[in-house]
């Protein structure tokens, strides 16, 4: 069984050589196994890099010993070996586990070059308690497919060779080539969902039916086969609707059935890196927003997340650029620091530049907020209206017109940044300097 086992490893990774091969090791039974078949790789062929990474938690106080552990071991199969410690934070609606997972992923990012495979130690019996997870939370196709053989996240390739052995046939290798590794007293803690199913429903499962794990394996796969496919048709169609990276066309998006209109929004929030809504959430969406009177401003939120309608457009907004800006003083230096992360740029033109901005040195300049009452005649209007008009008139959201900076000379609205000049501002006179105005962030 141990020259299968590295066979199918040699296989699987002969695609992936050519880079650097990192294993994330945690020192125990799992990533053991996996950094020696990649030592055995690379002594049949010595261009192979490998390397290996191990995440300091500090929730064990056995986490220093494992620690030395892992760089022991790595000195002695002369691996070049990396350790990087985190600090976890977990809020009460948060699951350690989840915080855990996702602070590892951020750390081998941060210690990894970018051309790099990570290989996951993740073996058949993980790959069944991951479905059963799954299964238990309600999870459709995307879930159900489980982990994934090769997975690209957070601009790193992942890879895990060992999903097809169980965890059994590890072990046999890990004595039969006399390996040490080392046991997580937590593993043994059945409050965490993954132990429980570990210990108590999957070894039940298997005394029933031994072959558990290779079919839930399969099922696994078929599903993320079933999953691309449905990916691949939903990618045409939110092509179809979407409008720009944050907005849908209702009108088209309503011209597929509710069941594509769902999958469709769905896709298009991950692609925004959006947390998916609860399905009750998304059930509001006819009712609340697409039935919404034309002048209203509705709104579903969950998370920091927010689903806003304006005209015939479905928007998405991440309530952390919400912030409210408050006014600032210009007093010619290049730039200012906006409350909500951006920047306001201000850039010396020439005299006769387009959509320029021309300033006395002697006159007071302010950078305001939400005043939409001022007075204001973009460049090719005639006359002066006030700006909530204009911005009305534009079909600009309302949420964005509340970010949009207001350049005040003297109090009067002279530019709104990013969008218009007023017109008398936007012609020379005596002694007057010339200003580009640019939002970056």
């Amino acid at each position: 069984m141990s020259d299968k086992l590295y066979i199918h490893f040699k296989n699987f990774i002969d695609a992936y050589t050519a880079q650097p091969l990192v294993v994330a090791y945690s020192g125990g039974l799992d990533s053991t196994v996996l950094l020696h078949l990649a030592c055995r790789v690379r002594q049949a062929l010595p261009e192979v890099q490998v390397r290996a990474v191990h995440i300091h938690h500090g929730l064990s106080p056995n986490a220093d010993l494992w620690l030395a552990h892992c760089e022991t071991q790595c000195q002695a199969l002369d691996v070049a070996f990396c350790a990087q410690r985190v600090v976890l934070t977990c809020d009460s609606r948060q699951s350690l586990e989840a915080v855990a997972r996702e602070a590892r992923y951020q750390a081998i990012r941060d210690v990894t070059p970018e051309d790099a495979h990570i290989l996951l130690g993740q073996h058949q019996d993980d790959q069944l308690e991951t479905f059963l997870l799954q299964l238990k939370r309600g999870a459709g196709p995307k879930g159900l497919s489980a982990m994934a053989a090769r997975q690209v996240r957070a601009g790193r390739c992942y890879l895990r060779p060992l999903l097809v052995y169980d965890r059994a046939t590890l072990e046999q290798y890990a004595r039969q080539y006399n390996l040490r590794w080392i046991d997580d007293e937590s593993n043994q803690d059945e409050r965490f969902e993954r132990n429980f199913l570990r210990h108590s429903i999957t070894p039940l499962l298997k005394s029933r039916w031994p072959s558990v794990g290779t079919t839930v394996s399969r099922s696994a796969r078929l599903c993320a086969e079933q999953q691309l496919l449905l990916e691949e048709v939903s990618d045409e169609r939110l092509a179809l609707v979407a409008v720009a990276d944050d907005c849908l066309d209702i009108r088209k998006l309503q011209s597929f059935s509710w069941l594509w209109q769902q999958q469709i929004i769905r896709l298009w929030l991950q692609k925004q890196q959006a947390q998916v809504p609860p399905e009750q959430l998304l059930q509001r969406l006819p009712g609340e927003l697409y039935a919404a009177k034309p002048d209203a401003q509705p709104c579903l939120a969950w998370g920091r997340w927010q689903l806003r309608r304006f005209q015939q457009g479905l928007y998405l907004l991440d309530s952390r650029s919400l912030v409210q800006n408050v006014s600032q003083d210009w007093v010619g230096q290049a730039q200012l620091q906006l409350d909500d992360g951006r920047r306001l740029l201000f850039t010396q033109a020439q005299d006769g530049d387009a959509g320029c901005l021309y300033i006395l040195p002697s006159q007071k300049v302010q950078v305001r907020f939400g005043e939409f009452s001022h007075a204001f005649c973009p460049m090719g209007q005639q006359h002066h209206k006030p700006l909530k008009q204009w911005l009305k008139l534009a079909q600009i959201p309302p949420w964005q017109r509340t970010k949009m900076p207001l350049l005040m000379v003297e109090d009067r609205l002279a530019a709104v940044a990013g969008w218009q000049v007023d017109r008398r501002f936007a012609l020379p006179v005596a002694g007057s300097q010339a200003w580009r105005l640019d939002i970056a962030g």
